[in-house]
């Protein structure tokens, strides 16, 4: 995959002035108050303020992560030891992650788009009928035979094969024993139907998209912001590096997205909710329709995990 890394100029990073972010992020906050149907796009740079590294960054990135996978791999290099990174299992949402969960609480947000597999925004809390993981999430396995899904408090995926995405484990419905899979989206294969086909539906309806930390670069992903900026509605870009969709977005902001988060929250006069975690075992003893905003289930099929909502023992407001 190293052959997705960027020309210098396309590493490049930028950052607005506070006076003008101050600026952009208060027209951003109106639009937000009079949208009748907003949406979000996310990419990799929500979560590296969680301590998981994006795929383009340049070897010079502002970034506390360091250079993005794919830089390391062109250049055959190894992370440094100063770079801060943890794993997917064990990072935490990030404020902008509890950001979105609290704009779709209080009616501001529709729905969360991703191209994310790492989790994090089913671990905020956000609801699962208003959340659409492109490229699937890493720890939801899914039967191939009659569809339950379930999500697991550690990463599903075991196969060695790109296209191999058997788990090793079975159904547990007795009437079923399909076998379950992992739901990651690998270069080459086909985004899931339905979950693409519901996220243009909502790009057709958008007034207003706010994509956040992506390229914007891979499709067909990429062309749900992209719809809404050729219909000529409000497109806002955050990104430190330039975006092919530039040219069709309404406000382009260059700042971290957690520092556009709670500023964004500061002018809408809301609070970030904190982030705890609440742990479940599977099996019987696990709640059904139980409202948390942190889960983390071990063989809870998610039919059986309500909406969330914020309530979380580790803090991620800065």
């Amino acid at each position: 995959m190293a052959y997705t890394a960027r020309d210098d100029e396309g590493k490049r990073e930028f950052f607005d002035s506070p006076e003008e972010l101050d600026r952009k992020v208060t027209l951003l906050a109106q639009w937000v108050r009079e949208s009748r149907h907003s949406i979000v796009f996310t990419g990799a740079g929500v979560s590296t303020a969680a301590g998981i590294p994006d795929f383009r960054s340049g070897m010079n990135t502002s970034l506390n992560t360091g250079p993005g996978v794919w830089e390391l791999q062109a250049k055959g290099q190894l992370r440094d030891s100063k770079h801060r990174v943890t794993s997917t299992t064990r990072a935490i949402p990030t404020p902008t992650h509890m950001t979105f969960v609290k704009l779709q609480q209080e009616g501001l947000l529709k729905c969360v788009i991703s191209q994310n597999c790492d989790g994090l925004h089913r671990r905020s809390g956000m609801p699962k009928d208003a959340l659409f993981e492109l490229h699937g999430n890493t720890n939801v396995e899914r039967c191939n035979k009659c569809g339950r899904e379930y999500l697991r408090d550690y990463r599903v995926r075991v196969a060695p094969g790109v296209h191999d995405h058997f788990t090793g484990k079975r159904c547990d419905d007795p009437s079923c024993g399909g076998y379950l899979m992992d739901t990651i989206i690998n270069f080459g294969e086909s985004l899931p139907t339905k979950t693409l086909e519901t996220s243009f539906d909502h790009a057709q309806k958008a007034e207003l998209c706010l994509a956040m930390g992506s390229s914007l670069t891979v499709t067909p992903a990429a062309e749900v912001p992209q719809t809404v900026g050729e219909r000529q509605q409000r497109l806002v870009i955050v990104n430190l590096q330039r975006t092919p969709l530039d040219p069709v977005a309404r406000l382009r902001i260059f700042a971290k997205c957690d520092d556009v988060s709670k500023l964004l929250m500061g002018k809408l006069g809301l609070t970030i909710p904190e982030f705890r975690l609440k742990m479940y075992p599977g099996g019987e003893g696990a709640p059904g329709g139980t409202h948390t905003s942190g889960l983390s289930l071990t063989s809870l099929p998610l039919s059986s995990v309500g909406r969330s909502s914020s309530q979380l023992s580790q803090q991620t407001r800065g």
